[in-house]
């Protein structure tokens, strides 16, 4: 498609490098997508460009030359982000900055038009590869919903950034690439919470039907799958709705988007409790027959160790207790411990600590 063609004594396409040498003027060597394009337009609806296969009408077809552009100049490095950038950016400094120029190598409206547009869409298209159709296609789903969110801020500037360029504009191209070309040079990168293209209420139902996906397929693999996503919900209520970790990055933040990033937490908390309502305890339907006294305090909450030792403890001076103990099943005794420690105390997970301290039978107290 993009062979060596001579076009006429002042315009020829070598090397895929169009090289223009007007009367009485310096010669221009223009190389890269505005090459290609130029010759595109100059040959489109040709027997050449027929038998180059040059179709460049419609998005399809457009798609196809810019696959087709990339596969032939791929040994120059050619199609990268970067390298476009670069030839752009050299082609405005060869065309000086003037439509006239380039508008004398086209010949006419049309075929200049078309030489611009394809210069155009495919930066476009390379923008498009950079920062993905949505934030989430750059920076993948990660647990918790915090660290997601700080990756994705920062992500997501530059992302806007390269949104925001005119690509027809010579300064915003000459300044964008001296940017690529000093990039070791560039500042701390300050995070973005507001994201292109996507609603807040978006990311927070993208985000849960991956969790719950991810959570569904672990839970699959145990054989109590339906027990494990149980106690699954209960730590995704827990994990997913802290940020405390990322206070030492936090403080770097400025006041706006301080603000913003607990905004965004504060209804990400709402949004799980509505998924995972926290389990009530209701005192009425159980009749509670242990109280806490005064020699023990509680267990921390979902430590089953400290549970374990809590019930060993206590059957040891408490006779009423220890008398409960042999005479209910755990799942009742599991009750009552839930009513006195005000957190639900797991039979399943009491039981599976228990069995564990089997290997030590001098300091087991069975149930």
């Amino acid at each position: 498609m993009l062979e060596n063609y001579i076009f006429s004594d002042s315009l020829r396409y070598e090397a895929h490098r169009l090289l223009y040498r007007p009367a009485n003027d310096s010669p221009v060597e223009i190389g890269g997508m505005p090459g290609a394009a130029i010759v595109a337009a100059l040959l489109v609806d040709t027997p050449e460009g027929d038998a180059r296969g040059i179709a460049v009408d419609g998005d399809t077809q457009r798609e196809q030359f810019f696959l087709r552009y990339e596969r032939e100049v791929r040994r120059e490095n050619g199609g990268l982000f970067i390298t476009e950038v670069q030839a752009l950016n050299e082609a405005y400094m060869e065309l000086n900055g003037e439509d006239e120029l380039l508008y004398a190598i086209c010949g006419n409206d049309r075929l200049y038009d078309l030489a611009f547009g394809l210069m155009m869409d495919y930066m476009h298209r390379l923008v498009r590869e950079q920062v993905g159709e949505q934030v989430y296609t750059v920076v993948p789903w990660k647990m918790p919903f915090a660290q997601w969110l700080f990756d994705a801020g920062l992500v997501e500037t530059r992302r806007q950034q390269l949104l925001a360029i005119d690509w027809s504009d010579p300064v915003a191209v000459y300044t964008f690439a001296r940017q690529l070309e000093k990039s070791d040079e560039i500042g701390t990168i300050e995070p973005t919470f507001v994201f292109e293209g996507l609603r807040a209420d978006q990311v927070l139902h993208g985000y849960w039907e991956w969790l719950w996906e991810t959570a569904q397929q672990e839970a699959n693999l145990y054989p109590d799958g339906k027990v494990q996503l149980a106690y699954m919900k209960q730590r995704i209520r827990d994990n997913e709705t802290d940020y405390d970790f990322l206070k030492p990055e936090m403080k770097h933040f400025t006041p706006s988007q301080l603000n913003l990033f607990r905004k965004w937490m504060t209804q990400w908390k709402e949004f799980v409790e509505k998924q995972i309502p926290p389990v009530v305890i209701r005192k009425t339907s159980i009749q509670q027959e242990l109280f806490m006294d005064a020699c023990l305090p509680a267990p921390p909450e979902n430590n089953y160790v400290a549970v374990r030792e809590y019930i060993a403890e206590r059957k040891n001076y408490d006779e009423k207790f220890r008398q409960f103990c042999n005479a209910h099943k755990r799942t009742e005794l599991c009750h009552q411990l839930s009513l006195m420690f005000g957190w639900v105390v797991s039979d399943n997970a009491l039981g599976k600590s228990m069995r564990r301290q089997l290997k030590h039978p001098k300091k087991n107290h069975l149930l």
